[in-house]
């Protein structure tokens, strides 16, 4: 649906699905899709992989192996997240039942508790996390982590279609 607003001077102001009523608003970030997004950097300190085939499909995730504590690091100049209100990304184990935590890091350390995520090795699983979960509403960031949030290994798992939005 399109709706047509006349401002002042006849001004035509065009709104409809996939354009933003507010011209602050960030274009989303990609922050990793196949490849790395712009600026972003691979500084895991969990074995990882990127743009790795896995089944035939079009996505080409980064693969991580993570001994315990490790993460998945990857590491941006500082940006602000205003105007930013999500987190996504898809997730994937290879064994079923296990937990990893997602966070945004400011000057490089964590922010706030981050938000735990329980992946299965079913199939692909959408996480949305809000800013204001990650403690990274309206705040400059450097970084983000996918963190095994055990004191043992984790079984390689995959992680695609990160971005902010």
């Amino acid at each position: 649906m399109k709706t047509i607003l006349r401002g002042a001077f006849g001004a035509v102001l065009l709104l409809g699905a996939g354009i933003s009523a507010h011209a602050d608003d960030p274009a989303p970030m990609s922050i990793y899709d196949t490849a790395l997004g712009a600026g972003w950097e691979n500084w895991s300190w969990a074995k990882t992989e990127l743009s790795v085939t896995l089944g035939g499909s079009a996505r080409k995730p980064i693969r991580v192996e993570a001994a315990p504590w490790a993460a998945l690091y990857l590491h941006h100049s500082p940006f602000s997240t205003t105007g930013y209100k999500k987190l996504d990304l898809l997730i994937q184990g290879s064994v079923p039942d296990r937990e990893v935590r997602v966070y945004l890091l400011t000057d490089g350390k964590i922010n706030g508790e981050g938000k735990l995520v329980k992946i299965s090795n079913t199939g692909w699983t959408q996480v949305e996390v809000p800013l204001a979960t990650l403690a990274s509403e309206d705040k400059m960031v450097d970084g983000f982590w996918v963190q095994n949030a055990s004191g043992t290994d984790l079984p390689k798992f995959y992680v695609t279609e990160i971005r902010l939005q």
